[in-house]
């Protein structure tokens, strides 16, 4: 798992994600979708459970693949395998990006309307926003989202 560190550290270092060391990242290879052009990695999810909801994090995109739509396939496989799973809903916690969340169908969760179980996710000092996608709906199902599209060929 040492390319999802070395995919990390600059978002790490602009304070957009939380700084885990690479072991801690190794235990949790488990939890990761990725997405990858041949062998390098370009981006990265991860999927961890709490209560009824899946959280996922360390959703990092390579800088030279941002805007191809591979966060949101990776967001997408993250909210198929949830389903699958039977959790009621995805979590995002995000400092930036909540427009880019509820693009993609998540709803901000009010301060007065978050679970028990969600408030052990929140980092002090670090001013995030929860973000829940409800996976129970059809509406935010995509139909045509495979592993397969994560794959990128030379263009």
């Amino acid at each position: 798992m040492e390319q999802i560190s070395v995919l990390s550290a600059p978002f790490v270092a602009e304070g957009l994600l939380v700084a885990r060391p690479p072991d801690e990242l190794a235990d949790k290879a488990h939890e990761f979708v990725v997405a990858c052009q041949s062998s390098r990695l370009v981006g990265c999810a991860g999927m961890a459970p709490t209560g009824s909801s899946l959280v996922v994090y360390n959703l990092c995109i390579a800088a030279d693949w941002q805007g191809r739509g591979i966060g949101r396939h990776l967001v997408g496989l993250a909210a198929n395998i949830g389903r699958e799973q039977g959790y009621h809903s995805l979590l995002a916690l995000t400092r930036c990006g909540g427009d880019w969340f509820g693009k993609l169908g998540f709803s901000k969760v009010k301060d007065g309307e978050t679970h028990d179980e969600w408030r052990t996710l929140f980092r002090p000092g670090r001013k995030s926003s929860l973000y829940r996608l409800g996976l129970v709906s059809e509406q935010s199902r995509d139909s045509g989202l495979s592993a397969c599209l994560l794959k990128q060929t030379k263009e």
